[in-house]
């Protein structure tokens, strides 16, 4: 069910996104063929995020392997569909249950998953040495289904845990373009993540679920990043991303390789 969930979320966001490409297929007079740039890359973030009602704080860790396509409509308008695996995954330490059967505190390590997203970005200001872009994305992370047993009880007892989270981010791109083949960029961003972990507890005859809501702890956060062309057709994409809360300042970077035809 949930393959086909993930298949039917992939398409809609298709689906949705792509009439919009029509409307950017000339501008200044100037027609542009399609122009595809398909890419692997490694994803990897931590980030601070609140649960129970915001009363609690802990650290979500993710890593993904990506493949991606990004395709240009026109000049300047891009999309990138994005398909990933988390390996080793997720990471949810120290997230706590209290209404199951008995309570539980989650201490386990990775939990391997599934990635579907998609990039937008259409560009709006050519200077002389800087571009500037809209850019928004959307990601969303489905766990694989785990389970564990429940160590020193004198009958049988297990917990199966079910995550999934989604991330959405939108704001500005300021990409430097005096290089020849070396343009970095700065992405300021409005940045969101929330999701849920279920979890399912049976003792016995005794049985229960709960499921408790995640947060991110900081909406708003900074990448640094850039883009070498080793040549006309290949390049490396690398970012690094910031996310401040309070005294702290949440982290994550990412690796792109891009072919270009």
């Amino acid at each position: 069910m949930k393959k086909i969930y993930l298949i039917f979320l992939a398409v809609l966001l298709s689906l949705t996104f792509t009439p919009f490409s029509s409307a950017q297929e000339q501008e200044e007079g100037m027609f542009r063929a399609l122009s595809i740039t398909p890419g692997i890359g490694f994803e990897f973030f931590s980030r601070t995020i609140t649960w129970d009602n915001d009363q609690y704080t802990s650290k979500l860790k993710s890593s993904f392997f990506t493949f991606n396509t990004e395709f240009e409509f026109g000049k300047g308008f891009y999309f990138n569909a994005i398909l990933g695996y988390a390996i080793p995954g997720s990471s949810f330490k120290d997230l706590t249950f209290r209404e199951l059967p008995f309570s539980v505190k989650l201490n386990v390590g990775n939990i391997k998953g599934y990635l579907v997203g998609a990039e937008i970005k259409k560009s709006f200001v050519y200077a002389k040495e800087l571009r500037i872009d809209l850019l928004g994305q959307f990601f969303y992370y489905m766990g694989s289904k785990k389970e564990w047993e429940i160590p020193d009880l004198a009958v049988e007892g297990t917990v199966e845990g079910d995550p999934s989270w989604m991330r959405a981010s939108i704001g500005p791109v300021f990409t430097y373009t005096g290089f020849d083949a070396f343009y970095p960029y700065l992405y300021l961003n409005f940045n969101k993540l929330w999701g849920k972990f279920k979890m399912v507890q049976k003792i016995d005859v005794l049985e229960g679920s709960e499921n408790q809501k995640i947060s991110g702890a900081s909406s708003f956060g900074a990448s640094l990043g850039s883009i070498y062309k080793l040549t006309d057709a290949f390049g490396i994409k690398t970012e690094a991303s910031f996310i401040p809360h309070g005294d702290r300042v949440d982290f994550g970077f990412t690796v792109r390789a891009l072919y270009s035809f």
